[in-house]
């Protein structure tokens, strides 16, 4: 691919990767009012998709509470399979958030115990207690000036 392939790619690809960036780099505010500006027909349905989630907010909880019971009840095997993907993903969600979370505590203990035990262990001699002066001898500057020996 050279220079050439990207300035003539068409005009629909550049809205495409556009598009692609606002929805994975925008946060969901600022993606809702992209939305609206750019393509009203996905806001409607973006909007109409929320009102539909607090319209059957109930049944839904209803439901998820009966398949995480494992009550036996007879959904449809779309439903079915999507909750299973579903709870999939929230327990490997929750399991790595709580490793996260434990191994963040460790860390912090471990931090909290170096700075109360050697809290100089990387620079065991403060810069203000040096107490050096260069020695100059009125000759050119090499490396060794800079060296204490």
């Amino acid at each position: 691919m050279n220079s050439d392939d990207i300035s003539t790619s068409p005009p629909c690809d550049n809205k495409f990767v556009d598009e692609l960036t606002m929805k994975l780099l925008s946060n969901k505010t600022n993606y809702a009012k992209y939305l609206a500006m750019t393509d009203t027909r996905k806001h409607e349905e973006q909007q109409q998709f929320i009102q539909d989630c607090r319209t059957y907010k109930d049944d839904m909880l209803d439901m998820t509470r009966r398949m995480c019971k494992n009550e036996d009840v007879e959904y449809s095997s779309d439903v079915t399979d999507a909750f299973d993907e579903y709870a999939r993903t929230l327990i490997r969600y929750i399991e790595i958030k709580r490793r996260s979370d434990e191994l963040q505590r460790e860390y912090d203990k471990t931090l909290n115990k170096s700075d109360d035990d050697d809290e100089n262990t990387m620079f065991p001699v403060s810069i203000d207690e040096v107490k050096t002066k260069p020695r100059y001898t009125g000759r050119r500057s090499t490396i060794d000036f800079f060296i204490r020996k």
